[in-house]
């Protein structure tokens, strides 16, 4: 397929995915705005994916942070500012794509990732009870993550090569 009409066939899946959606939305009441945030965002990341281009995953990452700060803001009370932890969120997941689907990534995302969890982590005694009660978990997905990216790079790194 040549590139004018893969841009046209992915620009006609977008359309209809985003007017699908934005029906189903009206039928939602409170997590409109945080699920339209979401499938913005992965429509931006697939078309990433289908393009290459770059630009799109920053905006797919950011806006999928956005959305998960806004579906955070409304359901977990326990962490501080979900909003900041959401968009920190969306630019650590623009490193971690790039990392997965290109074996490589730019680390500029992970500052702007790193200090947007700090910040939003300001009520650190809540995070800490949240961390140690319920979220525990969470640091077993951080390190599952880690480890499919090493393997994934390395997989990669020998297929490029070999």
């Amino acid at each position: 397929m040549d590139p004018k009409t893969k841009s046209k066939v992915a620009t006609g899946l977008m359309l209809i995915v985003l007017g699908l959606a934005l029906y189903g939305l009206q039928y939602l009441d409170d997590l409109g705005e945080s699920v339209t945030l979401l499938l913005l965002g992965g429509m931006f990341i697939a078309a990433y994916m289908y393009t290459r281009t770059y630009l799109l995953l920053v905006f797919g990452g950011i806006v999928t942070g956005l959305g998960i700060g806004s579906l955070g803001e409304r359901t977990v009370y326990i962490v501080g500012e979900f909003t900041q932890i959401g968009l920190g969120i969306g630019f650590i997941l623009i490193y971690l794509i790039a990392m997965l689907y290109r074996g490589r990534s730019h680390w500029w995302p992970l500052i702007p990732g790193v200090v947007l969890l700090l910040l939003g982590f300001n009520a650190w005694r809540q995070f800490r009870l949240f961390m140690f009660s319920k979220g525990w978990p969470l640091i077993l997905v951080v390190i599952g993550v880690l480890i499919l990216l090493g393997t994934i790079g390395r997989n990669r790194k020998k297929t490029e090569s070999g």
